[in-house]
């Protein structure tokens, strides 16, 4: 069910406005321009190293300094037979010179000329356009841009981007049972932990979330603020009120509001009860309230879904790792995601984890197993696929 859910992902329109964006501010922006190379790199042939360059036929005799070449200086000397140039690395090679032996496998003699200790030394050179071609596509459209897409882009002389204008997201956390952190406990509540986990990980993408609290559980009190989220905001999420419950009105609030429901169930375990919605161009998610299920919703889903939106070319990091213990569970209906250690040695520790509202028990990983559906077991030494939290 759940690979049902990603080819609905990726068949839903990319709703992207550019906007143009300074180098320093577009980091975790989804980019909507290919960049591409102002000129060949390197520009010229350079020295890989601080050394000598002169011409390989030369190496082993004494060859006369011509003149020093730091780097971003350009040569005036041609070299010609048993002459060199003392170089710094990244400076332009000189003329007629093929070889670039290094400081250290240099000697000078008495009368102030240089020899190579090193006759098989390599040519040690960056050659022109080694690295790429004038107008070569460095970064494709789509990509999300990390600190080395960054720095390619300013390589390249570009100092601003066009990227996909981030959405505002509106952030509704239901239940009558709950407290903000700072509220004085009351008999029968707990504490809201969605309310930061899910802003933060939209703040990890570069989106904007507008928090609206806590709203209790009644139908006509959870239609305003929604309403009003979507007002404001190019998309609703809500956490709680999704499942079967009395008190659970999200899924009547949708039939009644006329929203275009694409899924209601994930096929996850845990976070199987979630809802995605539309309605005039604006989207909904509907997640779960234990704050388990609602990372693992919005890490598998809902996150591809944005990124979807936003025209990026997506893909979760997934790899194969092998256990160090067995993995052992009941019921195999659904694919398990749960949270375990990748240790130092990479491999899979398992971790006290007693379900949807263990949070404490997700904290304690750094990545998620899965766990196929139909796979009631795996062994220690199996290969199982992770993704990091």
């Amino acid at each position: 069910m759940y690979q049902k859910l990603l080819n609905i992902i990726a068949n839903i329109e990319a709703d992207t406005q550019t906007e143009s964006k300074e180098l320093s501010q577009a980091l975790q922006c989804v980019l909507q321009e290919d960049i591409l190379a102002e000129m060949d790199m390197p520009p010229f042939n350079k020295s890989a190293m601080d050394g000598y360059a002169c011409r390989r036929e030369d190496l082993g005799n004494e060859l006369k300094v011509l003149e020093v070449i730091p780097a971003g200086i350009m040569p005036t000397k041609k070299i010609g037979k048993n002459e060199c140039s003392k170089i710094m690395t990244g400076a332009a090679l000189p003329e007629d010179a093929d070889c670039v032996f290094k400081v250290e496998e240099s000697k000078e003699t008495e009368a102030g000329l240089i020899i190579c200790m090193n006759a098989k030394t390599k040519n040690n050179i960056c050659y022109l356009g080694e690295d790429y071609k004038r107008q070569e596509v460095l970064i494709q459209k789509g990509c999300i841009l990390g600190p080395d897409h960054l720095a390619v882009a300013a390589g390249a002389g570009y100092q601003t981007l066009q990227v996909s204008k981030m959405p505002s997201v509106g952030l509704i956390i239901t239940g009558s049972e709950l407290l903000d952190p700072g509220v004085p406990m009351q008999a029968g509540k707990i504490r809201n932990s969605n309310g930061i986990q899910i802003s933060s990980l939209l703040q990890k993408m570069g989106i904007t979330c507008n928090y609206y609290g806590i709203v209790g559980d009644e139908l006509e009190l959870l239609t305003h603020n929604i309403e009003k989220a979507f007002l404001e905001n190019d998309i609703v999420m809500v956490t709680g009120g999704a499942s079967m419950g009395d008190f659970d009105f999200v899924p009547k609030f949708l039939v009644n509001e006329g929203f275009k429901i694409y899924w209601e169930r994930t096929g996850l375990k845990p976070g199987n009860p979630m809802t995605f919605a539309s309605r005039k161009g604006k989207y909904f998610f509907g997640l779960s309230g234990n704050p388990v299920s609602s990372l693992v919703q919005f890490e598998y889903l809902a996150k591809p879904v944005l990124y979807q939106l936003l025209g990026a070319s997506y893909q979760a990091f997934r790899f194969r790792a092998v256990l160090e213990s067995d993995f052992i569970r009941k019921n195999a209906d659904r694919q398990a995601v749960l949270p375990v250690i990748l240790n130092a040695a990479g491999k899979i520790e398992q971790v006290d984890f007693n379900g949807s509202a263990h949070i404490n028990g997700l904290a304690s990983g750094n990545a998620f197993i899965e766990m196929p559906v139909g796979v009631f077991e795996l062994k220690k030494g199996d290969w199982a696929y992770v993704r990091q939290i």
